[in-house]
This record gives C-alpha cells, structure tokens and sequence, in this order.
C-alpha cells in the first residue's frame, strides 16, 4: 500500500482574503491579515517545494506520506504535523520552513534568529517544535502499544537559506537534499508487520482533524459593528443577494463561506440570531434551516441554542 496524500491550500489563506474585503478601507487589521495571507502562502510554497523532491524518493514496500495532519492527543493538546512519512521501518517527521536569508538556531532561550538585508527577526524555534512534536507521537505510539523510531528533520525550502549556526539536536536540511536522508533510512529493519502498518494508517487518517484558529478577535480588537454583512464572493469580492452573476458562484457556497468567515474572525460559537444578521436573511427559520444544514453541532436545545464546528 503506498499513499501520498495531495496538499491542500491552507483554509485561512481564502478566509483572511475574504475577510479583508469584509473591513472598511484602512482598517488596522487589513494590514496584519496581508502579513498573514503573505506568510501562510510562502508556507505552503516552501510545502509543495519539497513535496515535489518527496516523490522522488523510491520508497521500499509499504509506505504513506500525510500532509498536514492534525491529532487529538488529549482533551486540550494535539498534534499538528507538516508532513508525516509512516513506514514499516520508521515514522519520520518534516517541519518544513520557507525561510530566506541567514539564520542561526540560538540557545538560551532557544529562538531562530533570521537576518536579511540588516534586519534580524526573531522565529519561535522549529527545533524545539519539532522536539515536541516527537514526544507527543511517541506518546501516542505507546498508548497504540506500538514500537516505532521516529526521525526529525527541519527541511529549509528556500534555496537562498544560509544556516550560520545549525541546530544541535535535530538534523537540518535543505529541501532540494531530502531524497537523500529519508533513502539512508531504508538500511532500517522493518518492525510494524504489514497488518498494523495499517492499522495506524488507518488511525491517523480516521482520527485527524480540521485545525480551527482561534478566531481574530480573540487576540486583535474587533467590533462587530465594523464587519461588513452579507453574501461575500470568494473569487469576486462582490456582495451579493444569490448567486454570483459575474463568476457563478452558488448562494450555498457563499454561505457556507460566510460562516466560516465568522468562526475564523469573529466568534467559536454562533445562535440562529447573530447568523441572520451575519447573513443578511430574511428571517429565523431560513438561518435555522442554513444552521441545521451545516457542518454544525448544535449545544442545546431551548431558545438558548447555538451551533460550534463540527471538526471531523
């Protein structure tokens, strides 16, 4: 069995694109989602650059490659991977970084260090992200009772990366090299026998989840008052009534787009009224019907009713 899973556009990329067209010109937002929507796109640039070397790499036997796999580890903690690599012989863990200039990986506190054209920035270490990253799927590999080595590597996409100073626990690599290091993994001895190869195929496939931010106003000011309602076109940018004249696309689509526009930025839960008003409906019972249709759970069952994200 081999399976290589397709890598999707990060969903809040489209979400902060459209929301930006839901703010009022000149906003002190509109410039943070920019930076945003700048940076998850040179994430998943730097993604789909190694991507490409992966399939490459002539894998022996059984073998699968997930892409951006998010677990629940306990009630309050997940596991959040760029790309996994499951074989027989090993797991292998690849954070990967689109990151330009000269770097050098600091200790005390550990940070990465970014200079390009003389200005430095500060990154949160991937070293030390990666490190958890490990402890937690040994974890739950011990939990399954499964004995499997798991490998890390921090994968520099950009070819215009210079490590001054690498780290000293993880293995850095450039993208472009990746063959090179996951073919040295082969020599391996194969442990899962292939029946629980898929069986913990099967497990982390049924078992992730969609990865929900908390919504922007959580962390930046947001008034309500200042979002602007109704049917927003995701390839237009126009607000409208039903469906898109100029491009086609359906009401439905748009108002499935609406509320995700809503539990990204503004609010985790949402009633039947806020979701009227958000929408511009006509009244209650259409909002019921759309809140009932959707990809919801509903928590209670009174006049106090309200709806969250259904994350499987």
């Amino acid at each position: 069995m081999t399976i290589d899973q397709p890598r999707v556009i990060p969903k809040p990329i489209e979400v902060y694109k459209r929301f930006i067209h839901r703010l009022p010109i000149q906003h002190s937002l509109t410039s943070l989602l920019e930076d945003r929507i700048y940076n998850l796109e040179a994430g998943y640039a730097g993604e789909t650059y190694v991507d490409n070397f992966l399939k490459q790499i002539p894998f022996l036997r059984q073998h699968a490659i997930l892409k951006d796999l998010h677990l629940p580890i306990h009630d309050s903690s997940y596991l959040q991977i760029d790309t996994l690599i499951l074989t027989q012989k090993y797991l292998a863990i690849l954070e990967i970084k689109n990151i330009r200039g000269k770097i050098s990986f600091q200790r005390n506190p550990d940070q990465l260090i970014r200079e390009i054209n003389g200005e430095i920035t500060a990154f949160k270490c991937p070293e030390q992200q990666i490190i958890r990253h490990a402890q937690k799927l040994t974890s739950l590999l011990n939990s399954l009772k499964i004995q499997l080595p798991v490998k890390n590597f921090i994968v520099f996409a950009s070819t215009k990366t210079i490590v001054t100073q690498p780290p000293k626990l993880v293995r850095a690599v450039m993208g472009c090299d990746i063959a090179t290091h996951i073919n040295s993994l082969h020599a391996l001895p194969d442990i899962l026998s292939v029946t629980k190869f898929e069986h913990l195929l099967n497990y982390f496939t049924v078992n992730t989840t969609e990865f929900i931010p908390k919504p922007l106003s959580h962390i930046h000011p947001l008034d309500l008052k200042d979002i602007k309602k109704g049917l927003l076109c995701g390839k237009c940018f126009q607000f409208v009534e039903g469906n898109c004249s100029s491009c086609g696309t359906l009401k439905k689509t748009m108002q499935q787009q609406a509320l995700e526009d809503w539990f990204y930025l503004y609010k985790e839960t949402i009633s039947n009224k806020e979701c009227m008003e958000f929408l511009n409906l006509k009244d209650k019972h259409a909002a019921s019907y759309l809140l009932r249709n959707s990809r919801l759970y509903p928590i209670n069952n009174t006049k106090s009713r309200y709806y969250v994200i259904q994350k499987k």
